[in-house]
């Protein structure tokens, strides 16, 4: 069964012939799921957490994994840690799972097959709230530590004449209004805090949105570029990278008040990257591309790591490594050739 939303995002277009869930199962428990397609990678106690198809999450130190017990089947699309033992993960079927022992057991906390959309991104804001976003502008928030999720409807991010029609719609005929309201923003991909704690949404269709104030309220950015955008990457000094389709990167050196193109020989889709530990700054693409830059993203060399893979995301695993996921699962990259 192919799924409407892998289609529609870059970010997990790889995987759009994965298998449709069946949530009375538990995850599939595979001798090689270090192998298998992986969607993100986190930071934990003693190494690092990784989680994608068919509910897999894995515990390891970077070469050896361990698969841990899932309730569900559902493919986990991103995971975030608060501490050293608690943590969310989120995937299709509007489904949030929590772990309070640092990843080796799950309990399911939200899963709603009946919406048919996917939460993209899931970020801790602290110990006791915690956001996760996805299609068509879903946004769920905790404030009790993943234990209850509450739905929210951001109209500030809907341009003006899409507001005073569901205002309209709203009067006339409720049914109509929440479902046309489910559907008419944007898909969120990923949601970032910067290093002075403003939280930014990207987004397909060029979207971008900057709040202030923990994701409450927000102000949708100018439209720069109307293709999508699949993550925000901070460098030094304020800067700031979009990344998205089609190889595309906007440099912002203010914050993200103006943007300028990259140029790059490059037209595979960067789904992620990070600033590693000396400043430099990695990005990661379909068709096994790495990007590396020495001067704060405004040029990157580019090199194929994995021909025919499609990497999806990116940890520093020390000095001279990363650690990548992506379609064929995990594997060590040089930082440099």
């Amino acid at each position: 069964m192919l799924y409407r939303f892998l289609l529609s995002s870059a970010l997990l277009s790889v995987f759009a012939l994965a298998h449709a869930s069946d949530d009375t199962e538990t995850a599939f428990m595979a001798p090689k799921a270090a192998t298998a397609p992986l969607l993100d990678v986190e930071t934990a106690t003693n190494g690092w957490l990784l989680v994608g198809d068919r509910g897999t999450v894995l515990l390891g130190d970077g070469r050896n994994w361990t698969q841990s017990a899932v309730p569900l089947n559902t493919m986990l699309t991103s995971a975030t840690l608060a501490d050293d033992q608690n943590g969310w993960a989120v995937g299709h079927d509007v489904v949030i799972l929590a772990t309070h022992n640092g990843g080796q057991n799950w309990q399911v906390k939200q899963n709603l097959p009946q919406k048919d959309k996917p939460l993209l991104d899931v970020l801790a804001l602290g110990p006791q709230e915690v956001v996760a976003v996805g299609a068509y502008g879903l946004f769920y928030r905790s404030t009790d530590g993943g234990q209850s999720w509450v739905e929210e409807f951001h109209d500030e991010l809907l341009y003006e004449e899409d507001r005073l029609y569901l205002e309209e719609l709203k009067a006339e005929d409720e049914a109509l209004y929440l479902d046309e309201r489910s559907a008419i923003l944007p898909h969120f991909n990923r949601i970032k805090r910067l290093a002075n704690g403003d939280l930014f949404l990207m987004g397909e269709m060029g979207f971008m949105a900057r709040s202030t104030d923990g994701g409450h309220q927000w102000q949708r950015l100018e439209e720069i570029y109307f293709g999508s955008f699949m993550d925000l990457v901070e460098g030094e000094g304020g800067v700031l990278l979009a990344v998205g389709l089609r190889g595309n990167v906007f440099r912002s050196a203010d914050g993200g008040v103006q943007w300028a193109p990259v140029e790059l020989e490059l037209t595979s889709t960067i789904n992620s990257g990070l600033r590693l530990s000396d400043g430099r700054l990695v990005l990661v693409a379909n068709g096994g591309v790495l990007l590396v830059s020495e001067d704060n993203g405004l040029s990157f060399r580019s090199r194929v790591v994995a021909k025919g893979d499609d990497l999806v995301a990116v940890a520093q695993f020390d000095d001279r490594q990363l650690l990548v996921v992506g379609s064929h699962g995990a594997h060590l990259y040089p930082i440099a050739e």
